[in-house]
């Protein structure tokens, strides 16, 4: 696509173009700005420490001659191998060296020390618990008392036998068991005596080899009042035990009188301030013999 000039005329310059007015010959006017001259680039140049002076033709290793090539010797035959020499017999190791006696002594008072130090972490505590263990629960002061022959402790007689009897419950006893049907009598030697009719604080069956076993109350004819217990008068009490077959005709009875005193018209208070004067314990067993 053209355009018409001002005569008319097609104008081939194109359609964006400039204005006939303006000439199309654009020049610069003035002066060319002045041409970079590049800077000659040096190369590095060692400067500290100072490069060494190069060397002179007479000192000794300068050769500006090329060494001659030397041929490489020719190949020799393999030597044979060389037998291994024979190992040399161990020495015996060396004694130790003694140590000094004063080193070895106080190693030894080190292991000392250290074992009394075990024995005493582990020990006292075990120690102080079996101690106190034994406090409130000494041994019991055992009295022997012959087959068939009273007892007497703390103005009280006191008699016991122990023979088999069946179930009293009418059922079938196993092989293996047996039921002992042990009979007390207790009776008050003066007016002390009926003062402790309380029964005993307990009542077992051991064997020879110090086994025990425990029995049950079935039955007691004692009075629970001081005024009704007769001094002189025997009253029963029946207890009720099971024990191994075999050693049934074995047993023995172990009887612990009770320390209770029903004093008539006694206060509490003062019972127990004379309990705490009396100091009694449950310690002494009657054991009765077969």
């Amino acid at each position: 696509m053209t355009e018409n000039d001002q005569s008319g005329n097609a104008d081939a310059r194109g359609w964006f173009v400039p204005p006939p007015d303006q000439p199309t010959d654009i020049t610069l006017a003035g002066h060319l700005p002045p041409l970079r001259v590049p800077r000659p680039v040096y190369p590095d140049r060692r400067v500290w420490p100072p490069p060494p002076p190069p060397p002179s033709p007479d000192d000794e290793g300068y050769s500006t001659q090329p060494f001659p090539i030397i041929a490489a010797p020719l190949a020799t035959a393999r030597p044979a191998p060389v037998a291994p020499a024979a190992a040399p017999e161990p020495e015996p190791p060396a004694a130790p060296a003694q140590a000094s006696p004063r080193r070895r002594g106080r190693r030894v008072l080190l292991v000392l020390a250290l074992l009394l130090a075990i024995v005493l972490a582990v020990g006292a505590p075990g120690w102080f618990a079996y101690s106190t263990y034994k406090k409130g629960r000494p041994d019991d002061r055992l009295h022997t008392v012959p087959a068939g022959q009273p007892g007497t402790w703390q103005h009280v007689s006191w008699t016991a036998v122990a023979e088999p009897m069946p179930d009293p419950t009418g059922q079938p006893t196993p092989p293996d068991r047996q039921w002992m049907k042990i009979v007390i009598t207790r009776t008050a030697l003066d007016g002390e005596g009926a003062i402790r009719h309380d029964k005993p604080v307990d009542v077992t069956l051991r064997d020879r080899a110090g086994r025990t076993w425990r029995t049950e109350e079935l039955s007691n004819e004692t009075p629970l009042s001081t005024a009704e217990n007769v001094v002189g008068q025997a009253y029963k009490i029946e207890m009720v035990g099971i024990v191994p077959t075999p050693v049934a005709g074995e047993v023995e009875v172990h009887l612990r009188p009770s320390t209770y005193r029903d004093v008539p018209g006694q206060s509490i208070e003062d019972m127990m301030k004379d309990s705490g004067k009396r100091a009694e314990t449950t310690d002494d067993v009657l054991r009765f013999l077969r």
